[in-house]
C-alpha cells in the first residue's frame, strides 16, 4: 500500500439497491469527472453536495469530498449507482481505465491513518464497527472510533515521557541541586495501575469481537434442541419426544447478555448401532472439545439417572462446562444426584430459571452475570503491548527507587515504545500490513 496514487473499490456488496464506488487520491476529482457527467462538474465549491448525472449508461449520483477534510485525508469521490453486479463492474472498469488501481483491503482506512485522520486504535475500531455482533460490541467500537482509547493512551504516553526526561536529567546533572520529583515512584505506580486497568479489558474485548462458541450437549432427549430454540427465540431445530432426533450438529448465532454467541446443538451422546447416529455422536464430541463453553443438559425426568451421570462424568469437559438439570417441572419431588461443582435446575418448557442459566453463561465468559458496558476494550495486539509496558514501568520504578536512573530511563523508553505501538506513534510496517489486511475491500 502507498499514499500517492489513485485507488478505487466498491464500498458496498453486490446485489443491493445501490452500488457505491469510492475513489481516493491526488487525481480523484479529475478521474471522477472523467467517468461521471452531470450538468455541472464535481468541484471543491460543491463539496459534499450530491449531484445527479450518469456513469456510462447508468444514472448515478456523485459527491466529492476534498482533502484534507475527507475520510482518507486525500480527495475522495463517491459514485452512487444502481445496484447489481453488471452496474458495479461497469463503473469499476471505467475507474480503472481512467487511472485508478484497485484498492487493497483496508487501504482507505490505511490512508486515513497515515494522513493523521485516525490513530491506530481508531483505525482498528473501524473494523470492529463493521464486524460488531451485538449492541454492546458496537457501542464499545464506536467509543474507540471516537478516540476514547487513543486519548487515554496518549495521556499515559506523555506522562511516561515526562518520567523518562526526569530520569535522564538526573544522569545529566547529578551534582546539581535541582527540583527533583520525590514522588516519581508513586506516580509510576499510578501509571502502572492505569495500564493494568486497560489490560484487564482484554477478555471482554476478545469476547465482544470474536464471540463465544457455546455447545449444548447431553444424552438424547435431554432438551438440547428445545433450549436452542428458546435461546434463539425461533424454531431452528426439530423437537421431538423420540430420542435421537438430532443426528447432526445444528448451528446458529444469537446474542446473550450482550455477548455474541455461536450456539451448536449436538446429537445426543450414547452408544448406538446406527452408523448415522454414531457419526453424529462423533461430531458432537469434536464440537464439545472445540467449544469455549459447554452447557451439559441432564434429564431430570429420565428413567435412568445413573446413565445421565455416567455420560456426564466420562465426557463433560472439566474447565468449561455448566451442568444443568432440565425438566424439573416433571421431577419436582425427585431427589436428583449431586453433580461435582453443582448444577443449575431449569425447565425449558416452562422457562423456569432460564435467567439463572444466562447469568451463568455471562459469568463464565466475561466474569459478570450482567456485564456492564466497558468504557474501552483492548484487542489482543494492544494487550500484548500493554503487558510489555506494565513490565517496563514496574522495572523503571524499582531502578529509580534504587537510584539506578540510567536503567530506569531505558526501561521507560521500552514502555514508550510499547504504548506508542498501540496508537501508531511507532509501529513496524509489517504490523500495519497485518492489521489492515483483515479489513474488507472498500473500507
Amino acid at each position: 500500500m502507498n499514499t500517492f496514487d489513485n485507488i478505487v473499490a466498491p464500498a458496498t456488496g453486490t446485489g443491493g439497491a445501490i452500488t457505491i464506488l469510492r475513489i481516493s487520491g491526488p487525481a480523484a476529482l479529475e478521474i471522477g469527472n472523467r467517468i461521471w457527467s452531470g450538468k455541472t462538474p464535481l468541484e471543491p465549491a460543491s463539496a459534499r453536495m450530491m449531484k445527479l448525472g450518469r456513469v456510462g449508461i447508468d444514472s448515478a449520483l456523485a459527491v466529492c469530498m476534498p482533502g484534507p477534510g475527507s475520510y482518507t485525508g486525500d480527495d475522495v469521490v463517491e459514485l452512487h449507482c444502481h445496484g447489481g453486479a453488471a452496474v458495479a463492474e461497469q463503473a469499476l472498469k471505467l475507474a480503472l481505465d481512467a487511472g485508478c488501481r484497485m484498492a487493497e483491503p483496508g487501504e482507505f482506512t490505511f490512508r486515513a491513518f497515515v494522513n493523521g485522520k485516525l490513530d491506530l486504535t481508531q483505525a482498528e475500531a473501524v473494523a470492529d464497527v463493521v464486524s460488531a455482533g451485538s449492541d454492546l460490541a458496537l457501542k464499545v467500537a464506536e467509543r474507540q472510533l471516537a478516540g476514547a482509547l487513543g486519548e487515554e493512551l496518549d495521556q499515559i504516553y506523555w506522562t511516561i515521557n515526562e518520567f523518562r526526561a526526569e530520569c535522564e536529567s538526573r544522569l545529566d546533572f547529578p551534582e546539581e541541586e535541582l527540583d527533583w520529583d520525590s514522588a516519581l515512584p508513586e506516580k509510576m505506580e499510578r501509571v502502572s495501575d492505569a495500564l493494568k486497568r486497560l489490560l484487564a479489558t482484554r477478555q471482554i474485548g476478545s469476547t465482544l469481537r470474536d464471540g463465544v462458541d457455546l455447545v449444548l450437549a447431553g444424552r438424547p432427549n435431554a432438551g438440547k434442541s428445545s433450549l436452542l430454540n428458546l435461546l434463539l427465540g425461533y424454531e431452528r431445530a426439530i423437537v421431538s419426544p423420540v430420542p435421537g432426533t438430532t443426528r447432526d450438529t445444528v448451528e446458529a448465532e444469537t446474542v446473550l447478555r450482550g455477548i455474541p454467541v455461536r450456539i451448536t446443538d449436538t446429537a445426543g451422546l450414547r452408544d448406538s448401532s446406527d452408523p448415522v447416529e454414531r457419526l453424529g455422536v462423533e461430531r458432537s464430541r469434536r464440537s464439545i472439545a472445540a467449544a469455549h463453553l459447554t452447557i451439559w443438559l441432564l434429564d431430570a425426568a429420565a428413567d435412568d439417572l445413573e446413565a445421565e451421570i455416567t455420560e456426564f462424568t466420562l465426557h463433560a469437559p472439566v474447565d468449561n462446562r455448566i451442568a444443568v438439570w432440565n425438566k424439573i417441572d416433571l421431577a419436582s419431588e425427585r431427589n436428583l444426584p449431586e453433580i461435582p461443582g453443582g448444577a443449575l435446575r431449569i425447565s425449558v418448557k416452562n422457562r423456569e430459571n432460564i435467567d439463572s442459566l444466562l447469568d451463568a453463561v455471562a459469568e463464565r465468559t466475561v466474569h459478570s452475570a450482567r456485564p456492564a458496558e466497558p468504557p474501552v476494550a483492548v484487542n489482543a495486539r494492544a494487550a500484548d503491548e500493554l503487558e510489555k509496558a506494565v513490565d517496563a514501568v514496574a522495572d523503571a520504578k524499582t531502578h529509580s527507587t534504587e537510584g539506578m536512573f540510567e536503567i530506569a530511563a531505558a526501561r521507560l523508553r521500552d514502555a514508550l515504545q510499547a504504548v506508542g505501538a498501540i496508537t501508531g506513534k511507532n509501529v513496524e510496517p509489517d504490523v500495519l500490513d497485518q492489521i489492515f489486511s483483515r479489513f474488507c475491500i472498500g473500507k
